[in-house]
């Protein structure tokens, strides 16, 4: 996503981190990998739990998640990843954002 940052702003988008740790952990990930959008800390998962994102001992309690929600807060797109690396293709990301218009 911070690679592609702009491509996905020029869509209308505005993305959201949402990180399952403390504020400082989160707060010095963000700064240490010079992530361009916010970082919100949510130690205790209740996001995670409003997105029905359940950790599992396979993905050590840590699943990605991506969700693409419009204007109108409908959750457009949705994709629960059971391990780290499996998260959808940027560019995929890109046209489902310009798709419907960010």
């Amino acid at each position: 996503m911070t690679e592609r940052y702009d491509d996905l702003v020029d869509t209308g988008a505005e993305v959201l981190a949402i990180a399952p740790a403390g504020l400082e952990k989160t707060a010095s990930f963000a700064r240490s990998h010079g992530v361009p959008f916010p970082c919100l800390a949510d130690p205790d998962h209740q996001a995670y739990a409003s997105y029905d994102v359940e950790s599992t001992v396979a993905s050590l309690g840590q699943r990605p998640a991506l969700f693409v929600v419009d204007r109108d807060g409908l959750v457009r797109y949705a994709h629960i990843g059971w391990q780290q690396w499996e998260i959808p293709s940027i560019d995929e990301v890109v046209a489902l954002c310009q798709e419907l218009g960010a």
